[in-house]
């Protein structure tokens, strides 16, 4: 999201949200797990969500629809990477860095429980 960030001409404004399926495993729980929530209003702005990967779709869907709610002026979608092989949600991804194989990937951000993230490529576990 930095790297983006700095590459954005216009007056933004950053806040996260943290949300799970994977725990420590390398497949999905098909549960997603809400456990940090924006702290900036949501109501009336134009929202760019940055997702580091889409894989099944489930948490990208869950996280669309909680936004939804909160009444975006417009909400879009930036994901680093997508796995079409596991898509069992259709999401929208408006802007896209790569589609890759059905490889569990680390690095750049990516991590496996809670490592990894801090590699500076990504790379197959």
């Amino acid at each position: 999201m930095a790297d983006l960030a700095r590459h954005l001409r216009q007056p933004l404004t950053c806040d996260f949200l943290r949300a799970a399926s994977y725990g420590d495993a390398t497949a999905s729980s098909g549960r997603v797990r809400f456990t940090l929530e924006p702290a900036q209003p949501v109501a009336g702005r134009h929202v760019l969500l940055v997702e580091d990967i889409v894989d099944t779709g489930l948490t990208l869907s869950a996280v669309l629809g909680r936004l939804r709610r909160r009444r975006p002026a417009s909400l879009r979608v930036c994901a680093l990477l997508r796995k079409t092989a596991r898509a069992k949600v259709p999401v929208p991804v408006d802007y896209l860095g790569f589609d890759i194989p059905d490889h569990f990937v680390v690095g750049y951000g990516l991590d496996h429980a809670a490592r990894w993230r801090n590699l500076p490529y990504i790379g197959c576990l």
